[in-house]
């Protein structure tokens, strides 16, 4: 293990303790300290070198104050990799852990390989920079601040360095009825749109258990990468403050990448199992390679996969899956594709995203993309999900436009006030599609498990749902639609020791059941103590009186053993 505390390790330590922490993780990566297999355990805060929480922006006159430009990382790895089977694990010590940044990225990695990130608090300063700092019109703020293109120094300009993209005082109709200069790509303030995790040219990744909060810029990002894994992260309340449109959790410009012996075959990207919540953008964007800005809200959403259409990626044979996220409250859809191949959207539940409709622009509401949207691309699956909208306007669960082949089939769709219109371009295609309340436990307290009595049980098509739901809990011979999994109360009846005897109990990997009846594998079910139905799990071989049953692919713990109408409690150790 090597061990890391920016608050009171220095680098001349070895690291190789607690009490001999380094400062900076960076110190270990140049001096080629870790190898593969080994552990990086942060300890307290980690946060960059500038970094100040009571910083306050003063106004036009302090546009070139350096805080606001320094463009810093609190971490930067590139070039650190481990190898296959032999994954570099980066986490925290322990619970007191926290990333802190208010520069470009918090957490910056590229050109890297086979590293594990978990179990992270990534925090932003969301609560600490005011909308009337990230905004521009109304108020002198940081939203049309760009850099001259001879501009000496990039972290610390001058006052007339600092150039206006729009005039504070300009008017929101003068904005969208001027034409503007083409600038090219800028640079421009790293303080309103810093990123918590940013993944660049790297493959062989694993993102989990990580807390992603209150970031003024994008949540994670994931470019031009290869065997990349996302799962059971939060992200919310990212994306509020930046001037550029970003999004909670972004993958673009996928790439097939070079496979080792264990890899998937079939996705190289996942996103799995991830809570994806009230991400919105508060400020409008624009970008200096277009001669016009539209000064309204229309970036901000979940899930957004963007300009994966690369060359080689479109030509490969593998894709990106979605699956088994919650997504709800953000901006616009939960979870969407922009120009996009090769992608599987499956048993994923998105409820109410259209936060800036349905609060920002309450008087004033546009767009179709609320719910599960794919825009452009070509090969894209949406199966098994529960979409739920507001329906104010005639937004749509489920969206299309110019996507070739396409893919739409056992769906639920619901609008919280009115029957949803459906989108003509999915309408045309769609299979089983169901519009009904999925019931949900509690939506109101963010309680998205399914009643007994939802009509969302049970019809998913098992050809594509997978194993486990959005908590990791097996699904059942009879998957349910959506991220979450409904789980049965367990009812055990009393079991006819005469007829039937189980043996060995506790059992390992394999269990027996000796019968004076004719028992056949159509009479046996398995139950687990959540009352999921785990049958298909196993695998049966009978004769007559004594019936075989390998369960070495369920986990070790208590099941219920069903024959007609005896049940058993027993105990796999």
């Amino acid at each position: 293990n090597w061990y890391v505390d920016y608050q009171n390790g220095t680098n001349s330590n070895t690291g190789s303790t607690p009490v001999l922490a380094v400062k900076t993780i960076e110190y270990l990566v140049t001096n080629n300290f870790i190898q593969p297999n080994d552990t990086v355990l942060i300890i307290g805060q980690y946060n960059n070198p500038s970094y100040n929480p009571n910083f306050t922006y003063g106004g036009n006159s302090d546009r070139n104050n350096p805080h606001i430009w320094h463009g810093e990382n609190t971490i930067k790895l590139n070039n650190l990799n481990g190898a296959p089977n032999q994954n570099i694990t980066i986490k925290p010590f322990d619970t007191t852990t926290v990333l802190k940044g208010d520069g470009a990225n918090i957490f910056r990695i590229t050109n890297c390989s086979y590293l594990n990130i978990k179990g992270f608090e990534i925090s932003g300063e969301v609560n600490q920079i005011p909308v009337s700092t990230a905004e521009g019109l109304l108020t002198d703020g940081l939203q049309f601040l760009y850099l001259a293109a001879n501009t000496v120094d990039k972290h610390n300009p001058t006052l007339n360095e600092v150039l206006f993209r729009v005039a504070v005082g300009t008017t929101i109709q003068q904005v969208d009825t001027t034409g503007f200069p083409i600038i090219g790509t800028v640079t421009r303030p790293s303080y309103t749109d810093t990123r918590g995790l940013y993944i660049s040219n790297s493959d062989h990744i694993n993102i989990s258990n990580n807390l992603i909060h209150l970031m003024p810029g994008g949540g994670l990002r994931v470019s031009e990468s290869s065997y990349i894994t996302i799962e059971e992260n939060e992200i919310q309340n990212c994306s509020r403050r930046s001037y550029s449109g970003t999004h909670a959790l972004v993958v673009t410009k996928a790439k097939p990448g070079t496979a080792n012996m264990t890899d998937d075959t079939t996705y190289s990207i996942k996103v799995l199992r991830n809570i994806v919540r009230d991400n919105y953008n508060e400020v409008f964007s624009w970008v200096g390679t277009k001669d016009s800005i539209t000064p309204r809200i229309d970036e901000g959403k979940g899930i957004s996969l963007q300009r994966n259409n690369l060359a080689a990626w479109k030509s490969s044979n593998l894709r990106i899956l979605v699956a088994n996220n919650l997504c709800y409250w953000n901006g616009f859809s939960g979870a969407h594709s922009n120009d996009g191949w090769h992608i599987d959207f499956i048993n994923n539940t998105c409820n109410m995203n259209s936060y800036t409709n349905t609060v920002t622009y309450a008087n004033d509401q546009k767009g179709n993309n609320i719910g599960i949207s794919a825009q452009g691309g070509d090969d894209i699956r949406i199966i098994n999900n529960i979409s739920v909208i507001d329906t104010d306007w005639g937004g749509f669960a489920i969206s299309s436009g110019g996507t070739a082949n396409l893919s739409v089939s056992d769906n639920l769709i619901f609008g919280t006030n009115g029957i949803p219109t459906q989108d003509p371009d999915v309408n045309a295609i769609d299979i089983n599609t169901s519009i009904s309340d999925p019931l949900f436990v509690n939506p109101i307290t963010f309680n998205f498990a399914l009643q007994q009595n939802s009509p969302a049980i049970g019809i998913a098509n098992t050809l594509f749902s997978l194993e486990n739901d959005l908590f990791d809990h097996l699904r059942d011979n009879f998957p349910d639609l959506g991220a979450i999994e409904y789980l049965a109360p367990l009812s055990i009846k009393h079991p006819d020791k005469a007829a039937i005897k189980v043996y060995p109990n506790p059992f390992q990997n394999t269990i027996a059941i000796l019968s004076t009846a004719d028992i056949h594998d159509e009479d046996i079910a398995i139950i687990n103590i959540l009352g999921q139905d785990m049958t298909k799990w196993v695998a049966v071989s009978y004769r007559k009186h004594e019936i075989q049953i390998d369960a070495s692919k369920l986990p070790n713990g208590f099941y219920v053993i069903r024959a007609k109408n005896f049940t058993q409690l027993v105990n796999k150790q």
